[in-house]
Order: structure tokens, then C-alpha cells, then sequence
């Protein structure tokens, strides 16, 4: 099967790398994938770099008509069977390419509240790019959501276990500073008062994070906060936290709930989160309404205080994601809806090679 990821987004973010990622095991697989991005682009070079043996060609052009010309070219000279996107624009520019060839598969992003769910809201561009393209329920359902994780129990079981817990916390704020955020501020204010150790560590870009380190800094935490960029937690093989704090948004917050359960690492989700099904309050990890703050202190300071609790909880984290979001079992499902979306019934290779990205 012939398949061409799309995508005109500008920058290396998880839901970008997941999709991208996605298209490097198809081929992997043994289908034919190339990548179509904004040419001579920060995702460009990323992707040249992260998966060098990845096809990728440049749309090219400035403005919606040059990029539709440009994406013409490319799906005249590949011919692919399907095409996947995952943002609505990319979606109308894949149906407008592609005409009647090939299917165009659209991953919903976590959270999103889907076209068809308001039709009235509709706009015209919106109605015939969902009239050309195949709605996915991935994203849609955060069950379905995965991420390609190092195993993390594979190399735990090499390490000798430690008699401490990690002394330090894990925020991931999204980009702009939100009452969510703040909250899990407020919370690491009151661990530093029961644990003087604690280590607060902001996952993100550093520029993007300064409404948050600005009010980490009123609340006094200025010595005790450190930035670090996601994917520390998104490719580290074993992550050195009490506890990941996720406060953002979207495929960012589900994946990187993901990736520390992946990891063994309790997570803390807020209620109200699209994702929140991810964990199961008080054995995965802590669900978080605002009125639970003080009681969740409290299970966390205990949490860094007892091994046996903290490698317990962490335990039931990785198998609860290795049961409800295995990475190959996502792939599978991506592998027939591109294929029916296709009008084919092309299987992927049954030899299933590790994903490297040499």
C-alpha cells in the first residue's frame, strides 16, 4: 500500500512526531510511505534527521492555491493509495490534491469535538473535506491513542531497584499559562514545605513556559524549578519522578500521560481532561478535581516517602498502558483503516521489524 502522510504544521510537537512516527513503522512494515511537509521547514529537518530513511517531499508555495498546486505534484508522482492527515486544514488540502484518488484519513486530536457532532457550525470547506475524507476514531476515543515508548520494564528489570523515591516532580503545562497549571503550582508549593528536596521540573519549550516560571516565581519556587524539553519524558528510557503532573491540553497531555505510564511513573490528571479514562484514580495514579488538591498533597508527600507504594502504583501504570495502549496494536488498527480507506485490502508484511531511527 501506498501512503502519504500530509502535513503543513510548522513545528516537531508530539502529535506531529505520533504521526509522522506512525507512517516510519508502516514503512517499516513494508508499505510505501513518504511524507509530504512545508518545505525547508524546522519539521522538514526534523523528520530528515529523526528518520532519515523516510521519503519526505516539500510543499512548496505561499498561500492556500500554491500549496494545492504543490501538493498536486507530489500525489500525481507518487500515486498514493491514502493519504493521511491530521488537522482540518491538511484535510482540505489532501481532498482537494487527491480528487478522486486514493481515500483521505483524518486522526482526530484528543478532544477535538468532531464536525458532524454540530452540522449547523459547518462551513462549506469543512462539509467537502469531510465529504473526501475517512473520519478515524482515533483521538476521538482515548482508549485508541498510543505512543511508541522505550520499554521501560525491560530495562528496569536490568537495574538494581533503589530504596528511595525520586525526589522531584514533573509539570507538563501546555504553552499557555492556565488555572490548571496554576493548581499544580499551588500543589508543589505545598510538597516543597513537606519535602525541601523536591526538584520541580516544567516540560516545554523554555520561551513558551514564562507566564509559568513567572508564577513559579511568586510562589517562591524560583530555586527549585528547572525546564526541560518533553522529550525527556517522551524518549527517556526511565524517568527519575515522583510524579508527572499533566496540565495540558489535547494529544500533548493524553500522550505524555502515555509516556510516564509507560515508564512506571504515577501520573496526576485532572478530572475534567478528555484523556482522564487513561488513569485509574489511586492505582495508576491520582485523578484531580480542585477541591482533591490538599488530599493529593498529601498521597504524593506519602507516595515519596514509601519505595513499596511508589513502585506498586508505577507497576500498575505500565501494565495498564501496555494492556489499553499497546503502540503495535495502534498500528494494526491504522494499517486497516488506511487500507479500507484506500478501497484496497492490502496487508501489512507479517514480519514486524523494530522501529529504529537509523
Amino acid at each position: 500500500m501506498r501512503v502519504l502522510v500530509l502535513t503543513t504544521a510548522a513545528s516537531w510537537t508530539p502529535d506531529v512526531r505520533l504521526l509522522i512516527t506512525l507512517g516510519a513503522e508502516l514503512a517499516a512494515r513494508g508499505d510505501i510511505v513518504t511524507v509530504a511537509c512545508l518545505s525547508h521547514g524546522v519539521l522538514e529537518r526534523s523528520v530528515e534527521a529523526t528518520f532519515p530513511r523516510l521519503p519526505v517531499r516539500g510543499i512548496t508555495g505561499q498561500g492556500a492555491f500554491a500549496r494545492i498546486r504543490s501538493a498536486r505534484g507530489i500525489v500525481a508522482a507518487l500515486r498514493p493509495d491514502a493519504v493521511l492527515v491530521q488537522s482540518e486544514p491538511d484535510a482540505l488540502l489532501a481532498a482537494m490534491a487527491t480528487g478522486r484518488r486514493g481515500g483521505v484519513v483524518r486522526r482526530w486530536v484528543v478532544g477535538e469535538d468532531a464536525a458532524d457532532r454540530n452540522p449547523v457550525a459547518r462551513t462549506w470547506r469543512t462539509r467537502w473535506a469531510g465529504a473526501r475524507t475517512r473520519l478515524t476514531s482515533w483521538g476521538r476515543d482515548p482508549i485508541a491513542v498510543s505512543w511508541p515508548g522505550p520499554s521501560s520494564l525491560r530495562a528496569r528489570r536490568d537495574a538494581p531497584t533503589g530504596t528511595v523515591v525520586p525526589t522531584a516532580l514533573w509539570i507538563v503545562p501546555p504553552s499557555e499559562h492556565d488555572e490548571r497549571t496554576a493548581v499544580a503550582l499551588r500543589a508543589a508549593a505545598r510538597l516543597v514545605g513537606r519535602h525541601p528536596s523536591l526538584r520541580i521540573v516544567l516540560l516545554g519549550d523554555l520561551a513558551a513556559l514564562q507566564s509559568t516560571r513567572v508564577h513559579a516565581a511568586s510562589l517562591g519556587l524560583t530555586a527549585f524549578v528547572q525546564v526541560a524539553p518533553l522529550d525527556a519524558l517522551l524518549l527517556a528510557d526511565e524517568v527519575e519522578a515522583a510524579a508527572v503532573w499533566v496540565t495540558a491540553d489535547g494529544d500533548e497531555g493524553a500522550i505524555a500521560t502515555i509516556a510516564a505510564m509507560q515508564r512506571g511513573v504515577p501520573v496526576v490528571v485532572p478530572a475534567a481532561m478528555p484523556f482522564a479514562s487513561i488513569v485509574a484514580s489511586r492505582i495508576t495514579g491520582f485523578l484531580m478535581s480542585d477541591a482533591d488538591v490538599p488530599a493529593i498533597v498529601a498521597e504524593l508527600a506519602r507516595l515519596m516517602s514509601d519505595r513499596h507504594e511508589y513502585d506498586a502504583m508505577g507497576d500498575a501504570a505500565r501494565a495498564r498502558a501496555s494492556r489499553h495502549h499497546d503502540w503495535q496494536r495502534f498500528v494494526d488498527d491504522a494499517a486497516d483503516v488506511l487500507s479500507r480507506a484506500s478501497g484496497s485490502r492490502v496487508a501489512s508484511a507479517a514480519i514486524r521489524p523494530s522501529l529504529t531511527t537509523a
